[in-house]
């Protein structure tokens, strides 16, 4: 299969893709946890969840953490409004 087919099957948005351990780590990181305590709540190493967290990074396109835990933010809010009006109908 080539890529560009492989591509076709890719969400279009980065947070689509991310794995749910990432999305897990960010959150974490996102309440203030350190790696080590991450690792500890999940019980993998604190380097496992480093790994997480970059390839969350780059799935992301930022380069901190705490961008990558502001784009997952963002992207949860989004998520959670309503897209119209109607959906407040009584």
């Amino acid at each position: 299969m080539s890529a560009s087919r492989c591509s076709e099957f890719q969400p279009s948005d980065p947070v689509e893709r991310l794995s749910d351990r990432q999305k897990t780590c960010l959150t974490l990181a996102g309440d203030g946890l350190s790696s080590t305590r991450i690792a500890d709540r999940l019980g993998l190493s604190p380097r496992t969840v480093d790994e997480h967290l970059l390839l969350a990074c780059r799935t992301l396109g930022v380069r901190t953490r705490i961008q990558a835990v502001a784009r997952l933010t963002a992207a949860t809010r989004r998520e959670a409004e309503p897209r119209s009006f109607l959906d407040h109908a009584p």
